[in-house]
C-alpha cells in the first residue's frame, strides 16, 4: 500500500486526492477507460470498491 511498483503508491493516491468530491468517479472512469492508468476490468460496483478502499488509504 504504501511501496509505489508499477504506478504511484495507494497512499499518495489518497493523498493527491483528499478532499475531491468528484476524486471516486474520475478514478473509477480512468481505470475503466485505462488512459493514465492501467485499464481494469471489473463490474461498476467492484471498481467503486476498489476505489473507495484506495481513497481511504493513510
Amino acid at each position: 500500500m504504501a511501496e509505489k511498483k508499477i504506478g504511484p503508491a495507494y497512499k499518495d493516491v489518497a493523498a493527491k486526492n483528499k478532499g475531491n468530491k468528484d476524486a471516486e468517479a474520475t478514478l473509477i472512469a480512468k481505470l475503466k477507460d485505462g488512459k493514465g492508468y492501467m485499464k481494469v476490468v471489473g463490474s461498476d460496483a467492484e471498481l467503486k470498491t476498489m476505489v473507495q478502499w484506495t481513497l481511504s488509504a493513510k
